[in-house]
């Protein structure tokens, strides 16, 4: 005669209970982790894997059907969440790592202030004839400028290494007479509209502030020499710099540039000259020069001097 089954007391059934409860937390820890996998590796073969590794356990926990769907269920609606919190993670990530893109980009911190002499974008450009009573004054930057910007107006006194401190003292400028300091070259050319870019030699002064005290004693004596009585003044900022490219980085880096464009936005504020803040285009947005704009990081290629000339087309003060 066949023995009968024996049925499970109450404190056995409540341990069976228990482990049922367990095993489903167990199974959830297990299903969650395994939708994080797929997430991160998204492999179609640990994907298969995790599924067979979710079977086998379920298998041997002995669930019921209804106890499995409610796991896989939850396990669902973690991952769902789950995927919803890192995209919100990225797209606010995104939106703090995003580069300035106003009209101001470029310009150093604590620059507000100076706003108004900051020369605003026009509707219209003007041609090159604009430039045929403006000369144009700077380093090798602005030399670089001259040659490949395609600039078909204007007089250019540049030299390389010119600097506030030599501007008086170096005969740098090269004339059919020989060469000259700058002021003596001025002496022969009819302007009224001046275009100036100095400062990238002196980002390894000392004291910035001696910088634009310089700087405004230069402008005043080129003044002197203008055709007009109140010729337009126009100072570039200087432009920022492809740090890694840059061998003398020590002082040649993006920090001394904007602590130089802020002696030059003071200097111009009080003068009532007009700021052109050429970062605004040449910036990566990062205070930094756009990647590939300078092959040594610091005088700029065809394409960019191209872009600075059309900036300046476009960033004038209309005549009264």
């Amino acid at each position: 005669m066949a023995q009968k089954k024996k049925r499970p007391n109450a404190r056995e059934r409540r341990n069976g209970f228990i482990i049922n409860i367990l095993t489903l937390i167990v199974l959830i820890l297990l299903v969650f982790e395994g939708k994080s996998l797929i997430s991160l590796f998204s492999s179609q073969t640990i994907q298969d894997r995790i599924r067979q590794e979710e079977s086998e356990v379920f298998a041997s926990a002995n669930l019921t059907e209804k106890q499995t769907e409610a796991v896989t269920e939850m396990s669902s609606e973690n991952s769902t969440e789950k995927s919803s919190e890192n995209t919100t993670e990225q797209e606010n990530e995104s939106e703090t790592d995003a580069p300035v893109t106003d009209r101001f980009t470029g310009l150093p911190d604590g620059s507000d202030e100076y706003m108004d002499i900051v020369v605003p974008e026009q509707a219209s450009a003007v041609d090159d004839s604009y430039f045929e009573d403006a000369v144009f004054i700077g380093d090798s930057r602005m030399q670089g400028f001259r040659n490949l910007s395609g600039i078909t107006k204007g007089s250019f006194v540049t030299a390389v290494g010119m600097e506030l401190e030599n501007f008086y003292t170096d005969s740098q400028i090269a004339t059919a007479a020989g060469n000259v300091t700058v002021l003596d070259a001025l002496k022969n050319i009819n302007f009224s509209k001046i275009y100036m870019m100095l400062g990238t030699n002196e980002l390894g002064a000392y004291d910035m502030s001696q910088v634009g005290e310089s700087y405004r004693q230069v402008l005043a004596d080129i003044k002197q020499l203008s055709s007009s009585p109140d010729p337009i003044v126009y100072v570039y900022s200087v432009i920022y710099v492809d740090e890694p490219l840059v061998t003398t980085g020590d002082y040649v880096n993006n920090t001394n540039v904007d602590a130089v464009n802020m002696e030059i936005l003071k200097m111009c504020k009080e003068e009532g000259y007009h700021y052109i803040n050429l970062n605004e285009v040449l910036s990566n947005g990062y205070h930094g020069l756009i990647s590939g704009a300078a092959e040594d990081g610091i005088h700029l290629n065809t394409d960019y001097c191209k872009e600075w000339l059309e900036y300046t087309k476009t960033h004038y003060i209309p005549s009264v």
